[in-house]
């Protein structure tokens, strides 16, 4: 039973001087705030690209008639 106790303490610091969960977790907090930024810039770019289309059909229907 003493046998266990060495092993399970390797074992429980190899665990936990793993950091591969920490990157992950970071690369998932990267990614939420690049995907926030996204959609928070969208509502400035469709009203740019609204006016752009705007303009482009006043301009149209005024050189058609």
């Amino acid at each position: 039973m003493q046998d266990i106790f060495p092993v399970l303490t390797a074992c429980l610091r190899t665990i936990l001087a793993n950091e591969e969960a920490q990157n992950l977790t970071e690369y998932a907090l990267c990614f939420t705030m690049v995907a926030l930024g996204t959609v928070a810039g969208m509502d400035a770019i469709a009203h740019s690209v609204n006016t752009t289309f705007f303009a482009v059909t006043t301009t149209l229907t005024t050189a058609i008639q």
